[in-house]
């Protein structure tokens, strides 16, 4: 392996990493509210956000899977979008994940800058995505199905608040 693959593969990992972590303060930035419910959702019952998760997420990853190798471009497209919105949706609720970390990473400014907790818990949860095999393989399928779970909850908790 020459020096250009081994610095490919560095910038690919660390760009990864940055881009994971804007994503995840960007949803706290958007969508506060449906960070911290899946952030308390997450605290109270992260068994059943992960199998929420895993029953939503898989069966929604294969049909659009499906769909993106069918046949016209726009249905290719439709399959594609599905995927991403599972991840997007999984990203957003794993930022309460983020939140969760960095509520045990006190810090002084946490009061004034609430954001910062979860870009402490992102890091920390980067950095275990980023580690070789384990990472990849397990923590961030179990990270992003998680998020799916606690995003569905939180959205179902507003939509009940709402309601009342």
């Amino acid at each position: 392996m020459i020096m250009a693959d081994v610095l490919l593969w560095t910038f690919v990992i660390l760009g990864f990493y940055v881009i994971i972590i804007a994503y995840w303060v960007g949803a706290v930035g958007l969508a506060p509210g449906l960070v911290e419910r899946s952030c308390e959702r997450l605290g109270q019952s992260p068994w059943k956000s992960f199998f929420i998760g895993l029953g939503m997420g898989v069966p929604l990853i294969g049909i659009g899977l499906l769909i993106a190798n069918g046949g016209a471009p726009f249905i290719k497209i439709f399959g594609i979008l599905i995927v991403l919105l599972v991840f997007l949706l999984g990203l957003c609720g794993s930022a309460g994940l983020c939140l969760r970390i960095g509520k045990g990473l006190v810090h002084p400014l946490d009061e004034a800058q609430p954001w910062l907790r979860v870009k402490r818990g992102g890091i920390v949860l980067g950095l275990m995505i980023i580690f070789p095999v384990l990472g990849w393989l397990f923590v961030f399928p179990v990270a992003i199905l998680t998020g799916v779970g606690a995003a569905f909850l939180g959205w179902r908790d507003s939509k009940k608040v709402s309601d009342e």
